[in-house]
């Protein structure tokens, strides 16, 4: 059974970065594990951008160096960003990504750190360039978010080496969240330049 089309009864309205650290505060108090299925209840199957923001975040903290999780995180990601290419309205996830879960211990001991980051990026974000985070430009960026993502798995390979391309996507799903077109102009040639980064190191 998929997760996806579920009506967002309740859901938190994320129009920050401080709103999804609150949102995964709620999350880790409520369950001793964090589910996708608990973070897509919580913001709503519509929120693209908090959601691969949220993933992203799993990616980067101590969660991140639990085996296989890195890997997972860029499969969510991929489908999440996937679907935003392709114009859906809502997530749709299979359900056995849906019950993926990592500990909530994991998670919320890095809270406090997450909200001084999030204190920091909130207030760098303007609404500048605001079309740019708009239709073919929403597109694009879940573009290459996904090609980010193809990344991860061998970098899998060398502690949080794959924090560098999460830190990337949490970026440029932020520049949407705060509708900021010059976040996203920054992110995405942070994102390229990493991408041939990658590129000379595995093939050179």
């Amino acid at each position: 059974m998929g997760c996806g089309g579920m009506a967002d009864k309740q859901t938190r309205d994320a129009d920050s970065i401080g709103d999804i650290v609150d949102g995964l505060e709620e999350i880790a108090q409520e369950s001793d594990q964090i589910s996708v299925r608990g973070v897509l209840e919580e913001f709503g199957a519509s929120s693209f951008a908090p959601i691969m923001l949220i993933i992203a975040l799993i990616g980067m903290l101590p969660t991140g160096g639990i085996p296989g999780v890195p890997t997972a995180c860029a499969v969510i990601i991929v489908l999440v960003a996937g679907q935003l290419v392709w114009g859906r309205e809502h997530i749709w996830v299979p359900g056995f990504i849906a019950d993926r879960s990592v500990p909530s211990d994991k998670l919320s001991g890095a809270t406090d750190k997450l909200e001084t980051m999030a204190s920091a990026l909130d207030g760098i974000a303007k609404g500048r360039l605001e079309w740019l985070t708009k239709g073919p430009g929403l597109r694009l960026i879940g573009a290459l978010i996904c090609v980010t993502c193809c990344f991860i798995p061998p970098l899998e390979l060398v502690p949080f080496a794959a924090a560098i391309p999460f830190a990337t996507i949490a970026l440029l799903s932020l520049a949407l969240i705060v509708r900021d077109g010059l976040i996203m102009l920054i992110a995405s040639v942070i994102a390229i330049g990493a991408l041939g980064f990658a590129v000379i190191y595995f093939t050179g």
